[in-house]
């Protein structure tokens, strides 16, 4: 006898933001909370600093500024690669506007805190990468072990930070409430 299959897991739906343009997170914030509903009560980060990289000057330009939005409704796992699609639709949305002198000037990566890692959505494949359909993959970047974040070799140097960690910690144990307290028929899958 076949063992019944278990519906998506929940997590925290996270949006990875950076810019060199700030008033770029305010449109951002409005175009997730149009689609996704509304921010989680602590759900916006302060604004970090980028890294510096020859990575993304060339097309993002210097100085670049990082901030996160966390939904307050939880998502199912399953449903990162959607969002990611829709996330690239935000991007050129922003882009076609025609209003910032850069090729690129935003850089959405949603994802997804459930209660042992951080999982992000991409559209660039590489050995550490697990090909989710119609041209995204999804990494794990960050693991939770021994009662905090850790990287792992392929982790983006700056979801390094611990402050990043700090901010993220606050929604894994929330989740771990939540989903305690939670009946046991899951609710129906949002629309990506």
């Amino acid at each position: 006898m076949t063992p019944p299959f278990r519906e998506a897991p929940l997590a925290f739906l996270l949006f990875g933001v950076f810019t060199g343009f700030e008033e770029i997170f305010d449109r951002v914030r409005e175009l997730i909370t149009r689609q996704y509903g509304s921010l989680h009560p602590r759900g916006e980060s302060p604004v970090y600093p980028f890294p510096d990289t020859e990575t993304y000057r060339p097309s993002m330009g210097p100085d670049l500024l990082r901030r996160f939005f966390v939904m307050d409704r939880l998502w199912p796992q399953d449903g990162l690669a959607a969002v990611k699609r829709r996330a690239v639709e935000m991007e050129d949305e922003i882009r076609s506007a025609g209003r910032y002198p850069v090729a690129r000037p935003v850089n959405i990566d949603p994802g997804i805190i459930n209660d042992c890692r951080i999982i992000l959505a991409t559209t660039k494949d590489y050995s550490h990468r697990i090909y989710r359909g119609e041209g995204i993959w999804e990494e794990i970047t960050l693991i939770f072990q021994h009662g905090e974040y850790r990287a792992l070799p392929w982790t983006y140097r700056d979801f390094r930070s611990p402050a990043y960690h700090e901010f993220f910690t606050n929604f894994r144990s929330e989740l771990l409430e939540r989903l305690h307290r939670r009946p046991s028929a899951p609710p129906s899958a949002p629309q990506a």
